[in-house]
């Protein structure tokens, strides 16, 4: 493999996966340099070749985690083996098959994780009598197969409707083997890092399980350890490093505030409704005039009747709110502003931005908001972008 050929496969497929940026240029090395090695916390070298004297460099700020580094080394490991195919133009094809294969060779090379994921590509685009098709299926490595392959009841069309990607699922080996169905209670506490409407699919993914869902969107989600770890949603696989998303959420300081945040934008994310997050930094709410209108404040001399009602429904700190309160607040046309304790300013209020502002609504009042703090927009196809001081932080 070339280092023309390496640098093609990390920019289509393992840069988006980990929210990442391949660097131009090269670095150099021993020729026993491993072939994946850490350079620093935010740098990861790669070669094309074992005995290689030059890397390509894969750049993310803030860092790496161990489990991604060790993610990367799956990737280039599938990357050798398709590269090792025929001719160019089959291994063209079979690269766009490179994130899923690293993904099933991460979570253990399971035959179950591979055959799941296939079949969710070929779901993604039919229907079901006219519907869009939802699964969610489990592998338990401790689950005793029943004799019936995932093979078998995947060429039969009832397969599409046995689970509905929400509370139920269909159990499995991790050879392959039907072994029974769940059905599942939700926590109602909900799990951290996870959309809260997949509670408790998430909350089965314990213990060595693996839950995979394919939602109505066509989406598709991978939980472990009651976490929501892989999903592919628009077009490109996304591995999700919650620990950073939440280091990068400052302001606030207090860590249960962070996570209520992070909860919501997890929530609104995959709930598809579009958001805007406002924190403003200690000792800046006397600035919030300047970007929201006096009508907007919850407890300002002339609130609206909107900001009255929301007043009437809070009753507490946005940490304290029930999910699903603060999903429906959020939801709202407009940002939700909150002080550095978990406040609520304002919900659905109108940020005044400049003229000529780039990108669309949510994205202005974002980045206008971020220079009393922090700014998160959560855009209706589901991406997250954190804006500090008007500077774009990262997206997720």
């Amino acid at each position: 493999m070339t280092l023309d050929e390496l640098r093609e496969a990390l920019s289509a497929y393992l840069a988006p996966l980990l929210s990442a940026r391949v660097l131009p240029g090269t670095v150099n090395c021993q020729p026993s340099s491993p072939r994946v090695a850490s350079l620093e916390p935010s740098r990861t070298a790669i070669k094309a070749e074992d005995e290689g004297i030059d890397r390509i460099v894969l750049y993310r700020q803030p860092g790496f985690t161990p489990e991604e580094l060790a993610l990367t080394k799956d990737f280039v490991e599938e990357l050798v083996a398709i590269h090792g195919a025929a001719d160019a133009n089959y291994r063209a094809e079979l690269f766009t098959f490179l994130p899923a294969r690293a993904i099933s060779r991460h979570l253990g090379g399971l035959a179950a994780v591979s055959s799941v994921l296939r079949q969710f590509e070929t779901w993604s685009a039919r229907t079901y009598e006219g519907g869009a098709i939802t699964s969610s299926i489990g592998i338990d490595p401790n689950a005793n197969g029943q004799g019936n392959s995932l093979a078998e009841i995947f060429k039969e069309d009832f397969s599409a409707v046995i689970s509905n990607g929400f509370d139920t699922l269909l159990v499995v080996t991790p050879d392959c083997e039907i072994s029974g169905s769940g059905q599942l209670t939700a926590n109602q506490l909900g799990l951290d890092y996870v959309p809260y409407r997949l509670n408790a699919i998430a909350d089965w993914a314990n213990g060595g399980r693996i839950a995979l869902v394919l939602n109505r969107l066509g989406e598709q989600l991978i939980f472990r350890n009651k976490r929501l770890i892989f999903a592919k949603r628009r077009g490109e696989w996304q591995y999700y490093a919650h620990e950073m998303y939440l280091r990068q959420m400052q302001p606030p300081q207090n860590r249960l505030f962070r996570e209520a945040i992070y909860q919501s934008c997890l929530d609104i994310s995959f709930a598809r409704s579009g958001g805007c997050i406002i924190v403003i930094r200690s000792g800046s709410l006397g600035d919030v005039g300047r970007i929201v209108s006096e009508s907007d404040l919850l407890f300002g001399p002339n609130p609206s009747i909107k900001s009255k009602t929301i007043r009437a429904m809070v009753g507490g700190r946005f940490q304290d709110l029930d999910r699903r309160l603060r999903q429906e607040l959020l939801a709202l046309d407009g940002a939700m502003v909150l002080d550095h304790l978990g406040n609520i300013v304002a919900a659905g209020a109108i940020i005044s931005v400049s003229a000529g502002s780039e990108g669309g609504g949510r994205t202005a009042a974002a980045k206008r908001g971020s220079g009393l703090g922090l700014g998160i927009k959560i855009s209706e196809d589901g991406a997250i972008s954190v804006y500090k001081e008007e500077h774009k932080v990262f997206v997720a």
